[in-house]
C-alpha cells in the first residue's frame, strides 16, 4: 500500500493517542485510494476517534465534519437495529410469521417464513432482478414490496443462507412500516437518530441533505441542482442476442446506468434500506456503542439487554450461496473481525467498498469507518477490516498479520459442524 502514496494528507477531528494507528490507517487509506474519509471510535460509550481527511467532492471540496457519504450495505445493520427495536417493545417476535405482520407476504410458499428467516438470510428471497422491469424501479417502494409478496422462494426457508443483498432492506423495512405504521425513514429518525442525538444518520429523504453527501470516486459529481428526469425506459441494441445479457440490457441494469442513478436525487430521496444509507462515522459508531452496552448509551434505552444478546447469536455457520464466505449470519448483523483474526463476540455489518460499522459488546466498544471511495478490490472491501485491526492494535489485542497467523486466534473459515 504504500507505493505511490500522497504525502500530504492532513487527518482533521481529534482522537485519544493510544489510537494513533487508526489515524495512520486512514490517512493511508486515504492517500491510495483517494477521494475522502472519516473514521470514529467509541469505547465504553466515549468517542475516542472522530477524524476525517481527504477531500468530499470531485470540485475539491474538502471532507468535513458533517460530511456525509453512502455506506452501501452497512445500512443493514441500522435496519437491523430498528427491528430490534420493536422486538424489544414486544411488538414482533423473531419466530412468528412475516404474515403474520404482513399478511399479503403469506402467498405463494412464504407462509412459514419467519423474521428470523429473514435477518438471517434465510428466506430464500434474495433474487432481485425478478422484482425489476427497469431499473428506476428500485425507487418505488409499494411495486417492489407488492412484488416481493408475489413472488417465490428459491429454497425451503431455514435450510440455507443467501444474502439478501438488495431485497433485505425491502422485506425487513416493510416490516417495521407494518409494525410501526411509520413510513421507514420516519422510524429511522424518531427511533434512533433523535434518541441518540446522531448528528448524520439518514436512509431515504436524504435528498434533503444532499448538499452535505460525498461525490463517490469514479462515479460523476451528485446532480445536486437541476437534474433531469431520469429515463423512463431502457432498451437493447438490436444486435445484442436474446438471454440473460440483453435482459439487463433492457432493464437498464448496466454499469453506466446504475451510475447515472447513484448520481440523481431521486435516489438520495429513496429509501432502500439494503443498500443507499448515509451517514457520518460518527453517528454509526455511536449507534453500534449503544449496542456494544447492552442498548443503552447517555441513559437513552435503545434496546433490551436481553434483546441486544439474542440479535447477536450467530444463526448459521455455513457458506453463503451467494457471498460463498461464511458471514455467521446473526440477526441482521454479521461476524465483525480484523484483518485475518476471529473476534466472536463482535457484531455488524460492512458494505461494498468497504465501508462499514460494529459493536464489541465483551470490551464496551465500537467504530465505523465511512468514506467515497469505490474500489471493487480485495484491498479496498477490507478497508473497514484493516480499521478494526488498528482499533485492536491501539488497545493492544492486534499485532500485526504475521503475528496472527503464528499465535491466533486466526479467523474461523471452516466451522467445526455447519449450523
Amino acid at each position: 500500500m504504500e507505493k505511490g502514496l500522497r504525502k500530504d494528507i492532513q487527518i482533521h477531528g481529534d482522537y485519544d493517542p493510544r489510537f494513533e494507528p487508526v489515524a495512520t490507517v486512514l490517512r493511508k487509506q486515504v492517500a491510495y485510494y483517494g477521494g475522502g474519509g472519516a473514521a470514529s471510535v467509541y469505547l465504553e460509550g466515549k468517542c475516542v476517534v472522530d477524524i476525517w481527511a481527504g477531500q468530499a467532492r470531485h470540485d475539491g471540496a474538502p471532507w468535513e465534519r458533517d460530511t456525509m457519504s453512502i455506506c452501501f450495505s452497512a445500512t443493514k445493520g441500522v435496519a437491523a437495529t430498528a427491528v430490534h427495536i420493536l422486538a424489544s417493545e414486544g411488538l414482533l417476535e423473531y419466530d412468528a410469521p412475516v404474515a403474520r405482520y404482513w399478511p399479503e407476504f403469506g402467498r405463494n410458499g412464504k407462509e412459514k417464513i419467519t423474521v428470523r428467516h429473514v435477518l438471517a438470510h434465510q428466506a430464500g428471497l434474495h433474487r432481485v432482478v425478478p422484482l425489476v422491469d427497469q431499473l428506476t424501479d428500485i425507487l418505488d417502494w409499494d411495486l417492489i414490496v407488492d412484488r416481493l409478496a408475489d413472488t417465490e422462494p428459491d429454497f425451503h426457508p431455514g435450510t440455507a443462507n443467501a444474502y439478501h443483498a438488495i431485497t433485505f432492506g425491502w422485506l425487513v423495512g416493510e416490516l417495521i412500516h407494518r409494525v410501526s405504521g411509520m413510513p421507514f425513514p420516519e422510524f429511522i429518525q424518531k427511533r434512533i437518530v433523535e434518541p441518540l442525538a446522531l448528528d448524520g444518520l439518514y436512509i431515504g429523504e436524504a435528498d434533503g441533505q444532499i448538499d452535505r453527501l460525498a461525490d463517490l470516486v469514479g462515479v460523476p459529481a451528485l446532480r445536486r441542482h437541476g437534474a433531469a428526469p431520469l429515463p423512463t425506459e431502457y432498451s437493447a441494441p438490436s444486435w445484442m442476442p436474446p438471454g440473460p445479457l440483453r435482459s439487463l440490457v433492457r432493464r437498464g441494469i448496466t454499469p453506466g446506468h446504475v451510475k447515472e442513478l447513484f448520481t440523481h436525487p431521486a435516489f438520495w430521496k429513496a429509501c432502500l434500506p439494503a443498500m443507499n444509507g448515509v451517514f457520518t462515522a460518527r453517528s454509526l459508531a455511536k449507534m453500534y456503542s449503544a449496542l456494544s452496552l447492552g442498548g443503552e448509551l447517555d441513559g437513552v434505552r435503545l434496546i433490551r439487554e436481553a434483546i441486544v444478546a439474542e440479535s447477536a447469536e450467530v444463526q448459521s455457520k455455513r457458506a453463503d450461496k451467494v457471498i460463498i464466505y461464511p458471514l455467521h449470519w446473526r440477526l441482521g448483523y454479521h461476524r465483525a473481525d480484523a484483518l485475518l483474526m476471529d473476534v466472536p463476540s463482535a457484531f455488524g455489518h460492512y458494505g461494498t467498498g468497504g465501508t462499514g460499522g460494529w459493536a464489541n459488546p465483551e470490551l464496551g466498544l465500537s467504530a465505523a469507518l465511512s468514506h467515497n471511495g469505490f474500489p471493487l478490490s480485495v484491498t479496498g472491501q477490507a478497508r473497514t477490516t484493516t480499521i478494526t485491526a488498528a482499533v485492536y492494535e491501539s488497545l493492544g489485542f492486534y499485532r500485526g498479520i504475521c503475528h496472527t497467523l503464528r499465535h491466533g486466534p486466526v479467523i474461523e473459515l471452516l466451522p467445526a459442524r455447519a449450523a
